[in-house]
């Protein structure tokens, strides 16, 4: 997910730190969709949380030599187990397309799920535990302060390849909505800004007011 922003913040940590701990066992595809199951998955990142049980779908455990050694909060809210299909599928995507992306867990850990609309658009979720405080000084001349739901929210909109960002802030950190849209999305007139704020508003209460 958000590739070129999360670049940007892990700057300072040793690449092959981050090659070692970005332990992402669930970024291999399944044809199978994940389906909503009623037991929970009990893991840190997940407790007490009914999820979607599918096993390639699960987040890495956070707990390694780097995360032991780092101040930051473990990441709660993980994007590919605790959005719903309902919630994806209002927000205009493919539920059926649920895939992990690229975890990383290190000091900077993020969970990842990535998402499409077809050939013409992907919705890229990541939550963090970098701070929304954090984001604003990455990109303080291209961001928008906004509430979502009540929660505190920034807007960044970067080239097409980057795609335009909503960071909602979290107890550990931001969860991240990226929408990108492909040639074929913008030979139809779709910008990817389209939309984001109503996509926002959708997937926040998934986050958990106690988040």
């Amino acid at each position: 997910m958000k590739p070129n922003r999360r670049a940007l913040m892990v700057a300072s940590v040793v690449v092959t730190v981050v090659a070692v701990a970005g332990c992402s066992s669930g970024s291999q595809e399944n044809p199978d969709p994940a389906t909503p199951a009623g037991s929970a998955v009990t893991s840190p990142a997940t407790a007490n949380r009914p999820t979607l049980t599918a096993p390639h779908l699960q987040p890495p455990s956070q707990d390694n030599k780097y995360t032991k050694s780092s101040s930051r909060s473990k990441v709660v809210v993980d994007p590919c187990t605790w959005v719903p299909d309902s919630a994806i599928q209002e927000a205009g995507f493919d539920p059926g397309s649920r895939r992990r992306g690229s975890d990383v867990v290190a000091e900077y850990s993020f969970f990842t799920c990535n998402f499409k609309q077809g050939e013409d658009a992907v919705l890229a979720l990541e939550s963090g535990n970098v701070a929304l405080d954090e984001v604003r000084k990455k990109y303080p001349a291209d961001s928008e302060e906004l509430i979502i739901n009540g929660r505190p929210a920034v807007k960044s909109k970067k080239d097409d390849s980057s795609g335009c960002s909503i960071d909602l802030q979290t107890n550990a950190g931001y969860f991240g909505i990226t929408v990108r849209t492909h040639t074929s999305g913008r030979v139809k007139g779709m910008q990817s800004c389209d939309n984001i704020l109503e996509i926002a508003t959708i997937l926040e209460p998934s986050i958990g007011k106690e988040n």
